[in-house]
């Protein structure tokens, strides 16, 4: 259901034009007999917009992201040379590694321990990482895999933590993953830490469940028979059993949420019914309760005033502290 709004979006006009006349109607109850009764009403659609309405809209839509974009410090930005040859700036977060969709950063503000760092998308994504297609997505579930073992090497756990605030792409931002690593003591805590977290979020009467289960299910999947030649077929259905669940499957782009992983195969999500009375910064006060640090550190941590030499030496300090390069996947890509 999750993967078909996906692919859908944007073309629920009838359901939202439904949802404005039941508004509407003062009278509404919510039960078939009135429902069927007063259904050509409701289903009466506002008079289309004139091609000149719908013109000004898309230069309106255009003006106010070509602003969201060139304010946007986590977007690789493409600017013309006086020779007429283009350049690419880099974002303004030390950049790690990249890949052909998606790269690898430290945070540009005080990170909350050494290993913090960030996963993001080089295309403007605007709020949640479900936009981004399957390329990008096996891009980001590398970098997981990757940290992970990284970290691993180091005694430590991770978890991997994604917030949007807002499903309206002029108001939500670039897309981004963080990546906190942690004891492996600690770590093995967490979902009871983000459990009871979540369990307490938001409004204490809501439409959905405060927990989501998006751990990927793996399915058994009966061989077709024994001709060898066959084995291909074989792991293919595997391999499609084995998506069924999860995070893509579950959770969707149209409606603010918070999802942490605790591996890149899934974890705990919940939607966000209600922005006002849900922490923007929920997931980093958890994991600063799970490593008893200050409200200083998750809340509004300082943003770090730095060039791009400064940028630079940050990450490759990082990348030597923590052994990155041999854990590094985007190494394939230039081989």
């Amino acid at each position: 259901m999750a993967r078909i709004e996906r692919e859908t979006e944007g073309d629920n006009t009838m359901d939202r034009e439904l949802a404005v006349q039941i508004m509407r109607d003062t009278r509404f109850s919510n039960d078939l007999e009135y429902i069927d009764d007063n259904m050509d009403r409701l289903s009466k659609q506002r008079p289309e917009k004139s091609s000149e309405q719908l013109k000004q809209a898309a230069v309106r839509d255009y003006r106010v992201m070509e602003s969201v974009l060139g304010h946007c410090d986590m977007c690789f930005k493409q600017s013309e040379r006086a020779d007429g040859s283009s350049n690419l700036s880099p974002p303004e977060y030390p950049t790690v590694a990249l890949g052909n969709r998606v790269y690898l950063a430290l945070p540009n503000r005080e990170p909350m321990n050494d290993g913090h760092c960030i996963i993001a998308p080089v295309d403007h994504i605007a709020g949640s990482s479900l936009k981004c297609d399957d390329d990008a997505w096996d891009e980001i579930v590398n970098f997981m895999k990757c940290l992970m073992h990284m970290f691993a090497a180091k005694g430590q756990g991770v978890v991997f933590l994604e917030t949007v605030m807002s499903a309206t792409p002029s108001r939500a931002q670039h897309c981004a993953i963080e990546c906190i690593p942690m004891p492996l003591n600690k770590a093995s805590d967490a979902p009871a830490y983000f459990k009871e977290g979540l369990l307490a979020a938001d409004e204490e009467w809501s439409q959905h469940r405060k927990i989501i289960d998006t751990t990927a299910k793996r399915q058994a999947v009966a061989p077709l028979n024994d001709n060898v030649r066959d084995q291909d077929a074989n792991h293919a259905r595997e391999r499609e059993a084995i998506r069924r669940g999860g995070f893509r499957n579950t959770m969707t782009a149209k409606m603010p949420y918070f999802h942490v992983w605790f591996n890149p195969h899934g974890g705990m999500g919940h939607v966000i019914e209600n922005p006002d009375r849900f922490p923007p910064w929920f997931g980093r006060e958890v994991v600063a309760g799970i490593l008893d640090l200050p409200p200083t550190v998750y809340r509004k941590p300082r943003k770090l005033k730095e060039s791009h030499n400064q940028r630079c030496d940050r990450a490759e300090e990082w990348k030597k502290q923590f052994g990155w390069d041999q854990f590094d996947w985007t190494k394939m890509l230039t081989e």
